[in-house]
């Protein structure tokens, strides 16, 4: 395609040498055709902005119409897939660091970074790098075909200054099994009581009320005995028995119901604080 493009550009230099003179036609007539193989051979190794650029040169008015639009045509189509890039450099601070000097694969592009004008880049890897006040810092990117507007940030920060904190967090203060605070004890021992005693109580009523024998009613209080049996004697003995455990029982759950509520509605409070509750000396003197 190359050959049969030469032979049509070779042709149109042909057509025009008589319209200019021989001497200063000769010379722009080489350097377009020239420029024109440069480039594609530029867009063919994947250097796409040389490409682009070189196209440029070929496609002004001074070149031979047939190369001009040959040029003018490729150019255009190397614009939408030529990426672009801008860059930007900012301290630890995000601010903006505008005299920064830029290389990509170490050919300089840029010596401050306040214009904000994007630059066009080949597609592929780069290394970008960024010095500003003697210090270097470098981007490692991989570049796509077609992107565009890319914006590669380098960010410079000083080691030897801690990084700012604009509001101080307060330290926790440590919590130990010493400064915790708790409710007191011993409503807790009460209900303890009051449980034991619920069961005892309980127990002492089941062992009353089984010793009942069958011939007599605890309901009723009544046997169905002779008066001299001794059956009665033994229904009292667990009536009695059975009355104490009930007493006892029913005592027991209203401690121990007591002691709970006790313990849940007071407050918690440290040792400190139950110390500076408590009297400074003793209550009596001799």
């Amino acid at each position: 395609m190359r050959t049969s493009l030469h032979l049509v550009v070779a042709i149109g230099l042909l057509s025009c040498v008589s319209l200019v003179p021989r001497t200063s036609a000769a010379g722009s007539r080489e350097e377009c055709v020239d420029a024109h193989g440069r480039a594609q051979d530029l867009r063919e190794h994947g250097q796409l902005a040389r490409a682009r650029q070189t196209f440029l040169t070929c496609a002004q008015s001074s070149c031979p119409t047939v190369v001009q639009q040959d040029c003018a045509r490729f150019s255009e189509e190397l614009a939408q897939l030529v990426p672009t890039v801008s860059f930007s450099a900012r301290d630890a601070n995000a601010a903006d660091l505008p005299s920064t000097t830029v290389y990509v694969d170490d050919v300089l592009v840029a010596t401050r970074l306040d214009d904000g004008r994007a630059y066009e880049l080949d597609p592929g890897k780069h290394a970008i790098r960024y010095v500003h006040d003697g210090k270097e810092t470098t981007l490692k990117v991989v570049i796509n075909q077609g992107e565009r507007g890319r914006l590669l940030v380098a960010t410079f920060v000083d080691r030897s200054v801690p990084p700012r904190r604009d509001v101080a967090a307060p330290e926790a203060p440590e919590i130990t099994a010493a400064t915790e605070a708790r409710r007191p004890l011993f409503p807790l021992v009460l209900a303890g009581i009051g449980a034991a005693a619920a069961l005892t109580g309980g127990a002492l009523f089941a062992v009353g009320s089984s010793s009942v024998p069958d011939a007599c009613s605890v309901s009723t209080k009544e046997c169905a005995t002779p008066p001299n049996d001794p059956a009665i004697g033994k229904a009292e003995s667990g009536v009695r028995l059975a009355n104490t455990g009930l007493a006892v029982g029913i005592s027991g759950a209203v401690t121990l119901i007591g002691g709970l509520v006790w313990y849940l509605v007071q407050p918690a409070s440290t040792p400190d604080a139950r110390r500076a509750r408590s009297p400074a000396g003793p209550l009596f003197t001799f």
